[in-house]
Parts: C-alpha cells; sequence; structure tokens
C-alpha cells in the first residue's frame, strides 16, 4: 500500500539581514495553507513550513526525512510559494549560466540542492512539486511583464488583486521574483556558500536521480509570476482547475488545465525527469499505485484540521493503521515530548495527552480528542499530533508509528487562534452541552497549587468581564460564587440548583474560575480567561428551549 507524505513552504518575508529590506509578498503562505488542506483531503500526512519555519536547514530536514521513510510506489508532494532567484552557475550544468533557486528564510536554495535532494529517493517513489515563484534573469522582460500584469485584461484574470492603500483602487501587483539588487546583496554576502554547494553537488546529479519526479512550476525561466493578496496568480488557477477534487484527468491534462486560464505572459512549466511513464498517467494528488487511479490507503497516516479556533470544538482526526488493525493517538503542544526515553518527565496534562493513558487501543478510522483534554490543550500556540498502531488490542507487537520518535520536528499540527491563557494559569472545564432539564451542570478545576478558588458562569461571554456594570450582571445572565459566600476548595464544583433555574431558559453558559492563595484576599490572583479575552471563554450548549 502507498504511503502520502506533503511539504508545504510559504514566505511572505525572508530575511533581511541576508536578503535586504522590501522584499515582502502577500498570497504566499495562503497558498502553502491552502495546499496543505488539499493534501490532507487527498490522504497525505503533511507539513506547513512558513516564514522563519522556512529555513534552508528545515527544508532540507524534511525532504531528506521522506526520502527515508517512502518506498516505491509512494508519493511525495512539495508545494512552494516564494521568491524566485537565480545565482551564476558555476559547475557548469546550466545551459543558460544560471542557477534557478527558490528563496527559503535564511538563504537560497539551488535547484542543483533540489535535484540532489531528488536523487536520495529510491526509485519507483513519485514527487509531485508545485512552485508558485518566477525565475528571471531578463530586466527587459519585467518591465515589459510588469507593464502587462497593471492592465485592465490582466485585472479580470486575477481575483486575489493586492489592493492599495484604503481599498480604492487595485495596487500595481508585486512578483514572486527576487530583485536584483537583493539577489546581488544576498549572493555577496554568502558567495563562497553558494559557489561551494554548486562544487559539493557537482554536475551529474540529474542523472542520478531514480525516482519519478514532475514539476509544475508558475511561469517558464524568463517570466515572471503575480502574487495577489489571497493567493499567487498559479495557485489560484490551480485551484480552480482541481475544482475541490472534481478533476479527473492526468497530470499533462492538469497542467493545460492550469495554462488554459493564465494570460500570455505567465506559461506554467511543466518538466519530468526520472521515469515517469506511469506516475505521469496519474490523477494528481492521489495516493495510488494501481492501473485505475483508485485512492489507496497509506501504510500508516493520521491527518486532522490545519487551523482551529480556542472557541472550536475538540478537533476530530482521520486515522489509517496500515497493516494492523489497533491504534493509539498522542498530541502535545511541544514537538519534543514526542521523544518518549528523553522528554517522558516533562509530559503534564497541560502539554501532552496520549489516549492510551485512559483507553485501551482503538479501531475504526475516526478519533476526536475528548473535550476535556482539548480544554486543558487548547491554550497552545500548536498542537502536535500522531498515531501508533499494534496488532494487539492490549499489547505493542507490529508496533508501527507515523512519526518516529527522533523525527518529532516533522509532525504533522494544527495552528490554534483566538485569545491565549496566561501560561500555567489556571483552567475550568465543563460539560459540552446539556438539557435545559437536566441537573446543574458541574465542573473540574486545576487551581495549579493555588488553594482557593470562585466561579463565575454568564449567558453571554461579555458579562464574565468585570469592566462591565453591575447593573447589567442581573440574575437571570449572571451568577458568581462569590455573590452567596466565601471562597472555594477542591477540584470539582456543581452549580447551585437555585442559580440554575434562573439561568437554564438560555442557550449557552460561559463559564470561568479565578484561584487566590490567600484565604482573606485576593493574592497572586489569577484568572482562567481574563477580561479582556473573555470572547474566547469556554461555555455549555443549553438545549431544550
Amino acid at each position: 500500500m502507498a504511503q502520502g507524505i506533503s511539504i508545504h513552504i510559504g514566505l511572505n518575508n525572508i530575511d533581511v539581514d541576508h536578503y535586504g529590506p522590501g522584499n515582502e509578498l502577500y498570497g504566499c503562505i495562503n497558498d502553502a495553507r491552502d495546499m496543505q488542506a488539499l493534501a490532507v483531503a487527498q490522504g497525505f500526512q503533511t507539513w506547513l513550513m512558513t516564514d522563519e519555519g522556512a529555513t534552508s536547514e528545515a527544508v532540507i530536514r524534511a525532504i531528506s526525512g521522506a526520502a527515508h521513510s517512502l518506498r516505491a510506489g509512494d508519493i511525495l508532494l512539495i508545494t512552494y510559494s516564494g521568491h524566485g532567484s537565480q545565482v551564476p552557475d558555476t559547475n557548469g550544468d546550466e545551459p543558460d549560466g544560471q542557477d534557478e533557486t527558490w528563496c527559503l528564510y535564511d538563504r537560497m536554495l539551488l535547484d542543483d540542492e533540489l535535484y540532489s535532494l531528488w536523487a536520495q529517493f529510491e526509485a519507483g517513489v513519485r514527487i509531485f512539486v508545485l512552485s508558485d515563484s518566477c525565475h528571471s534573469g531578463t530586466v527587459a522582460r519585467m518591465v515589459q511583464t510588469r507593464e502587462l500584469m497593471r492592465s485592465k485584461s490582466f485585472e479580470g484574470q486575477f481575483r486575489g488583486l493586492p489592493r492599495a492603500v484604503g481599498g480604492a483602487s487595485p495596487a500595481t501587483i508585486r512578483f514572486r521574483f527576487l530583485p536584483a539588487e537583493a539577489t546581488a546583496h544576498a549572493y555577496a554576502k554568502s558567495k563562497s556558500l553558494y559557489d561551494s554547494l554548486q562544487r559539493v553537488v557537482g554536475r551529474s546529479v540529474r542523472e542520478t536521480v531514480k525516482a519519478s519526479v514532475i514539476l509544475i512550476s508558475g511561469c517558464q525561466d524568463d517570466q515572471l509570476s503575480a502574487d495577489g493578496s489571497d493567493n499567487g496568480l498559479f495557485t489560484e488557477k490551480l485551484k480552480d482547475a482541481w475544482h475541490n477534487g472534481g478533476f479527473n484527468g492526468d497530470h499533462p491534462t492538469f497542467h493545460k488545465a492550469i495554462a488554459a486560464q493564465m494570460p500570455v505572459s505567465q506559461t506554467p512549466n511543466y518538466v519530468k525527469v526520472g521515469d515517469d511513464s506511469v506516475f505521469e498517467k496519474q490523477r494528481p494528488f492521489t495516493v495510488t499505485t494501481n492501473a485505475s487511479n483508485e485512492p489507496v490507503a497509506s501504510s500508516l497516516w493520521v491527518t486532522g484540521p490545519v487551523a482551529l479556533s480556542r472557541s472550536d470544538p475538540a478537533p476530530s482526526f482521520r486515522v489509517n493503521p496500515g497493516t494492523n488493525s489497533y491504534w493509539v493517538f498522542e498530541i502535545t503542544s511541544d514537538p519534543t515530548l514526542f521523544d518518549t526515553g528523553n522528554a517522558r518527565d516533562r509530559r503534564t496534562s497541560q502539554n501532552f495527552y496520549g489516549s492510551w493513558q485512559d483507553s485501551s487501543h482503538f479501531t475504526g478510522i475516526e478519533y476526536t480528542l475528548p473535550d476535556e483534554k482539548w480544554q486543558l490543550l487548547r491554550w497552545a500556540d500548536a498542537l502536535y499530533y500522531r498515531m501508533g498502531s499494534t496488532s494487539m488490542s492490549q499489547g505493542w507487537a507490529d508496533y508501527m508509528i507515523s512519526t518516529p520518535d527522533q523525527q518529532h520536528a516533522n509532525a504533522p499540527s494544527i495552528k490554534i487562534s483566538g485569545a491565549a491563557a496566561a501560561p500555567g494559569g489556571p483552567s475550568i472545564r465543563g460539560p459540552v452541552s446539556i438539557a435545559s432539564t437536566d441537573p446543574p451542570p458541574s465542573f473540574t478545576i486545576d487551581t495549579v497549587g493555588a488553594p482557593y478558588f470562585i466561579v463565575e458562569v454568564a449567558t453571554e461571554a461579555r458579562l464574565l468581564d468585570g469592566n462591565v456594570p453591575e447593573s447589567e450582571r442581573t440574575a437571570d445572565k449572571f451568577y458568581a460564587t462569590w455573590q452567596d459566600g466565601g471562597l472555594l476548595t477542591g477540584s470539582s464544583y456543581a452549580l447551585p440548583d437555585a442559580a440554575w433555574r434562573r439561568l437554564q431558559p438560555e442557550t449557552a453558559l460561559y463559564y470561568r474560575v479565578g484561584t487566590t492563595t490567600s484565604e482573606t484576599g485576593w493574592e497572586n490572583y489569577a484568572l482562567s480567561t481574563e477580561d479582556h479575552d473573555v470572547a474566547s471563554a469556554p461555555y455549555v450548549q443549553i438545549a431544550g428551549y
């Protein structure tokens, strides 16, 4: 069975120290995220790299890691959105005397280096590369193309045209080509590095590629790729051609479908390397090796949402345990905690959860993180996840894992947005939903060592804000434990019947906890949700009214 891995690279910003100022782009990170979402829908195990995270070391490590994992019949998808450029060819393998590059955050990655990475893959591996960037060594071509890009005919083809200040009219379109002065700055700064990289790679590296490689790029080598506020033009038209998975042709047909929507000044390129006769006839983005192009489950993968808000429900994941029948799931705010041998002692309920802590091994193809675990973990900036599978319901025979301990940096992740709680602060969690006819809801409290706490609940999140006038906190909309008595202790709390009867006609109940170290005052007071963040407070959905 085939395995699919995808790497998505997007750079709106590159290092000013290396390239100089003024090279910002608009739509590259959007491109990377959109292509990652496409890959997730196709069953790929995905990695996202943007701006400072898209360094040459990180990208090389990710591609080399894929070479280590993939076998004949497997597929690697790489999408790149950012500046492209050229440096002088010093090893004599380019007819035009220029090596094309991807402008990663810290330095340019040479096409010679990419070919050396392709050479690490064994025969039969399929590599599909999509590059929304440009390479142009001709200043005259740049001037000519810019004039065309300003024309009304081009504007009509580009939904993602950046707007001028105030949004009144279209701004001058940016291009994904590193300007000559920036290229010169970067090359002069690290000339010895770029020249030595070409010498190390050598002239014959392309002849050593055994995998099947197909590259579709945003334009020809002497053209420019347009950048937009939503997507690059190439990525925008690629998404249109894909039609949310409705495209059913092969790779050449896909290329033609994209090119048919593009202006004459930006013609997507199509390049093949290695034995591609079978691969070329397959439907793009499909993890498959059979003659009918039907999707085949990969040997072992887990996929989840690309991004979530802290106010969203607990995330769900698609799971394939490969040849095994049973599996477990792990999720963490720190991917180094996947390194069981070296990091087990640093795992807490606030930064790590393994399904094996509470349950026997699972079967099936879906997993939803328990809500009480989501309440503890959702305050991180990102959550990383993996799965392991075994042939035993209670043991670990034939154990396989989607991201090995030592490759924790490559674990897929979910970006978490929304107002964040203070690190290490108190937390409170309650039921996701409750019927209005049910008994009052109960809550679990983590005071993080503080001995005393109070609880506040409200039918509107804004009423939790201590700056709201008390006149608006009416009894049928707000209740706090400090209204009836002193501070509470313990690790749980049940809403009083009287308060529940007043509040239950509403549709939701928002809540938070406050802690203190003083029995008679408010020393070291801390809140699970600060006043300015109450819009992200957890809530219980009330059904029945």
